[in-house]
């Protein structure tokens, strides 16, 4: 469904933790009214509470991409998974104060309906034991989520508040990337060793919450700790140390045939055909035209007949950084670049195989050459390299911070 022109999306994740919830709710009523409510209407009420939780994390996003909007951000979706919700926006707003007030906004409407839901349930705590319950287990529920939301981890609300504010006061948001990173470091650490702690001691539920959310925090960190890494090495690295060349040269005074002989040699290859004259490059010229050519005249028609100029394939600067070229990458038809040097005069192609293999070898993985076989012929960035994505959220401050 949309609401306000953004999707939301419910994972197949989400359904468990309904069922969950709701079987958890049943058996609190039964205890709670001492077995006097019946099973069904236990069944009921814990649905309820399922319901009015998902509601609550419906709200607690919408607060998110509300505020996004109003800061100028578009946000391409909401979806709720088992671990909650996360609105998901095509490019992070600008400013340190604009982030934070995205940020802060989804645990403050998170906090507030907890103590709304329990106040509502202490009304009703003489009155109907089954609704105080019910607006009481949903209140909590909301606290939980709001006080979780606020831990200074990536990407967790907290997390971004923290960067926000570091960023705001220093000027430089990969520092403050740099010290929400650090924050949750200490912070899984801490979990965990209390975690063995308490296990040790006989508390095997809190022992397990606690070490759950030490590696889930742990984990985060480390996928913030790449992220970064990713986008300084898309920012420092330029076409030139990544491109490679997957472009063929002949003759423009050759006869048409010529690309049927090109075609057999390269086994049906798609590389582009570029055409020289006495040392100069004139042009290039499609395959295509093989169709509009009869058999009979391929060795009577020339090359030169059907140049067309360089200038129309889409190309990138030797010099210019990695993030620009997976940019222009994306815009295009086949995923790939011609290359041209300072000088004007093409040096190579690029493709997101290049950029991908060049930013694993960057991060100490060398890809075996089966995978990179793979990914050429699928045009896919290896191993799934969500880069595109990751442009999306860099933005003038980052280049600037990186070039720092």
């Amino acid at each position: 469904m949309k609401i306000r022109g953004i999707p939301l999306r419910v994972h197949p994740s989400w359904f468990l933790v309904f069922i969950y919830f709701t079987l958890s709710a049943q058996a609190k009523l039964a205890t709670v009214s001492n077995g006097e409510v019946s099973f069904l209407t236990g069944l009921i009420i814990g649905s309820l509470t399922s319901f009015l939780l998902f509601l609550s994390v419906v709200l607690h996003e919408l607060g998110h991409s509300f505020m996004a909007v109003r800061e100028g951000a578009k946000v391409r979706d909401i979806t709720l998974f088992f671990l909650g919700g996360m609105a998901s926006l095509e490019k992070e707003c600008s400013t340190p104060l604009g982030n934070l007030r995205i940020a802060i906004i989804g645990p403050a409407i998170s906090l507030a309906m907890g103590i709304s839901w329990i106040l509502l349930g202490n009304l009703f705590s003489e009155s109907n034991l089954v609704f105080s319950n019910l607006f009481n287990q949903v209140g909590s529920l909301n606290l939980l989520l709001g006080i979780f939301n606020l831990l200074p981890v990536l990407p967790l609300d907290g997390g971004i508040i923290l960067k926000s504010l570091v960023w705001h006061f220093t000027g430089k948001k990969n520092t403050g990337i740099k010290v929400a990173i650090a924050s949750a470091k200490v912070i899984s650490l801490l979990s965990i060793f209390s975690g063995i702690f308490i296990l040790l001691k006989g508390g095997f539920y809190m022992a397990i919450c606690l070490l759950l959310i030490g590696f889930f925090v742990f984990s985060s960190s480390r996928a913030q700790s790449q992220l970064a890494l990713i986008q300084k090495i898309l920012n420092e690295l330029n076409v030139k140390q990544a491109c490679s060349r997957s472009y063929r040269v002949l003759k423009d005074d050759l006869p048409v045939s010529a690309l049927v002989k090109h075609n057999s040699i390269m086994n049906n290859s798609n590389d582009w055909v570029l055409l020289c004259r006495e040392g100069r490059w004139v042009g290039y010229i499609s395959e295509e035209i093989l169709k509009d050519i009869s058999v009979q005249n391929w060795d009577r028609k020339f090359l030169y007949d059907y140049i067309s100029p360089l200038d129309e394939l889409p190309s990138v600067g030797e010099k210019d950084p990695l993030w620009k070229a997976i940019i222009k990458i994306e815009k295009t038809k086949k995923g790939r670049l011609l290359v041209f040097n300072i000088a004007g005069l093409p040096i190579g192609t690029l493709d997101r195989v290049d950029i991908g293999k060049v930013v694993l070898n960057k991060m100490g993985l060398i890809l075996p050459d089966q995978l990179v076989l793979m990914a050429r012929k699928q045009n896919i960035y290896p191993l799934g390299l969500a880069l595109p994505n990751i442009v999306n959220l860099m933005n003038d401050s980052d280049i600037s911070d990186y070039d720092k």
